[in-house]
């Protein structure tokens, strides 16, 4: 993450900080609401090939 905490990206992705732990200690599998959510909040795609597909 670019020098933010847990609980920045968290704020600025609209998820709850301790999802956020959650998914990075590999306790939960974030569904597609939650990875666009992060996409948003960090300001990079996380979905790979996403804008590749024509």
């Amino acid at each position: 993450m670019d020098g933010r905490s847990i609980r920045s990206v968290a704020l600025d992705s609209g998820i709850g900080n301790v999802t956020l732990v959650s998914i990075l200690a590999g306790k939960a599998w974030p569904d597609l609401a939650t990875i666009a959510r992060l996409e948003t909040g960090l300001g990079v795609d996380l979905w790979p090939g996403r804008h590749s597909a024509s």
